[in-house]
């Protein structure tokens, strides 16, 4: 049997029965065999109707049972313990399984267990002492005995998901459309655990998975889940979220970004997926009963600074540039200071304090046992990662497309620095294209340039930030992968009348005209210095 067929998550083609890959521009299920497309809502249509039917089996049961319940075999009185789902008899060894766990939406597949108790204690134990100097792995190498298996409930997800992204800056308004599928999303869902910490223990094998039975479960802990379904959304919206952030990060090019995010049509399997958990106050370790991946809760959260990156590089250039022109350590300390202060005022703004929760995790694994000897490998290609990528979409002639954007471009650098250098040169410039005589004294042009750069910084801040992140150059993905250059439909002007209009909502029309006429008045002066020096 192939492993597609033994992934519960696959849709398959309505028409051949094929598997059918979801296209994200098109919102359909496509059949790469005999191309036909299936409508989203069928799946999930499907999926409701298997499960109603396999619910009311499930209740006929007559291993289900109350918290207190009377054994069938023996008839001694059996109690269940609070928060678990399975019971043992103590006199004849018989098993129950707690109603309300049968009644509520039964798993549909499981995973079972490839290591041992022992097997995950070693695991664990292995990345402790790997990070013996940090303070969670010595809380855990305390109280490694302490580490107990579970079938822990979770909710797998497959579908479409999108969100609006922006950046955080308060200048900044282009709200970008990320679409996602989510091929695989397992969110846990007991309230009791940290959902961020069993996500970092991911990725399951779903080959492994197989369809729930009772049986499975027998002499096992099994937790319930006790979220409900709107809480269960949003988790799965916030690790979708923290699916998408990395590549919104790379592509918007901060760390400081706000995403709203949506689910569409969703195929949701509640499953049994096995964990070791250790719980010691805040820390929060846990081993994947599958592969073997290890993950461990950081007590304390971090602080994210690469904000400052921008309006450090910024301080540096112009305190060079000023060392340049007066190679002077005490001067360039001194417009250091005034400048840094100018910059990263500015670069703040929008920007609070931004801390993010860590989670210590060793690297992805697949354990498999050969003549009873378990074996674990580790490494990036060791099991297949179904990690949310996110894929940003365009308008483009009226149609949504993948698109990749760049800020940034080598065009746009060169242009800026062209525009610097003939901003601040003006009248140097237009001196050497009137000196016919060759009288020009060019020094002159410092009397511009002291008025000239400081505005150049001031309009660099307050106006080419803005235009240089509310104008993305988007580039489509082609099927092939490669790109080319588009417009969407959503760009602006980027004309000299916009950049105008920029100016005027930040100044307002007086204040803007005054300076474009004392600008126009040292310009004439300049010129008439540099051409008539005596």
């Amino acid at each position: 049997m192939s492993t597609t067929k033994n992934n519960p998550l696959a849709v398959y083609c309505s028409y051949c029965g094929a598997p059918a890959e979801y296209d994200i521009v098109h919102q359909e299920y496509h059949c790469g065999y005999c191309g036909g497309t299936t409508d989203i809502h069928e799946p999930v249509q499907r999926l409701g109707e298997w499960r109603d039917a396999r619910k009311k089996e499930v209740l006929r049961d007559k291993s289900v049972a109350e918290e207190k319940c009377v054994c069938q075999n023996c008839g001694a009185e059996v109690v269940i313990p609070q928060g678990e789902a399975m019971g043992n008899c103590e006199f004849c060894g018989g098993k129950f399984a707690r109603r309300a766990f049968a009644a509520s939406e039964l798993p549909e597949v499981i995973i079972p267990f490839v290591l041992t108790e022992d097997e995950a204690r070693a695991q664990l134990q292995e990345w402790a002492q790997k990070n013996q100097k940090q303070d969670e792995a010595k809380t855990v190498l305390a109280s490694i005995r302490n580490l107990r298996g579970y079938y822990l409930p979770y909710e797998l997800i497959r579908g479409p998901v999108s969100a609006e992204a922006e950046r955080m800056e308060t200048f900044s308004d282009y709200k970008y459309h990320v679409g996602g599928f989510l091929n695989g999303l397992a969110v846990n869902t007991s309230k009791q655990l940290d959902n961020l910490v069993l996500d970092a223990m991911e990725p399951f094998e779903w080959t492994a998975a197989r369809t729930f039975e009772f049986a499975f479960i027998a002499g096992q802990r099994v937790k319930l889940s006790d979220i409900n379904a709107k809480q269960t959304e949003e988790r799965v919206l916030e690790e979708v979220k923290e699916g998408f952030r990395p590549d919104v990060e790379k592509q918007l090019q901060t760390t400081g970004i706000t995403m709203r995010m949506h689910a569409g049509d969703i195929l949701r399997l509640p499953a049994l997926l096995p964990a070791y958990v250790l719980k010691i106050g805040p820390v929060l370790a846990v081993v994947n009963g599958q592969t073997g991946r290890v993950a461990v809760s950081k007590t304390k959260e971090e602080k994210v600074m690469s904000w400052l990156i921008e309006p450090t590089v910024m301080t540096l250039l112009v305190s060079f540039l000023m060392w340049l022109w007066q190679p002077n350590i005490e001067l360039a300390g001194m417009t250091a200071v005034v400048f840094g202060l100018i910059f990263f005022t500015a670069f703040s703004d929008g920007r609070g304090e931004e801390f993010r929760r860590v989670v210590f995790k060793s690297e992805k694994s697949r354990a498999e046992r050969v003549q009873s000897k378990l074996s674990v490998t580790q490494g990036e290609d060791t099991i297949e990662d179904t990690t949310t990528k996110a894929v940003f979409m365009e308008p483009v002639n009226g149609e949504i497309v993948p698109v990749t954007m760049a800020f940034y471009t080598p065009f746009r650098i060169i242009m800026t620095l062209l525009g610097v250098i003939v901003f601040n040169g003006l009248p140097a410039i237009c001196a050497w294209m009137l000196d016919f005589d060759g009288v020009a004294q060019y020094q002159y042009n410092g009397a511009w340039m002291v008025l000239t750069v400081p505005i150049t910084i001031i309009l660099w801040i307050a106006v080419g930030r803005i235009r240089v992140y509310n104008y993305p150059v988007f580039r489509m993905i082609l099927p092939d992968g490669k790109t080319k250059p588009v417009k969407s439909d959503n760009a602006r002007s980027s004309s000299l009348w916009a950049t105008i209009k920029d100016l005027k909502e930040i100044a307002g029309w007086g204040p803007l005209l005054a300076v474009g006429g004392f600008l126009l008045f040292m310009f004439l002066g300049t010129l008439a210095a540099i051409l008539m020096p005596d």
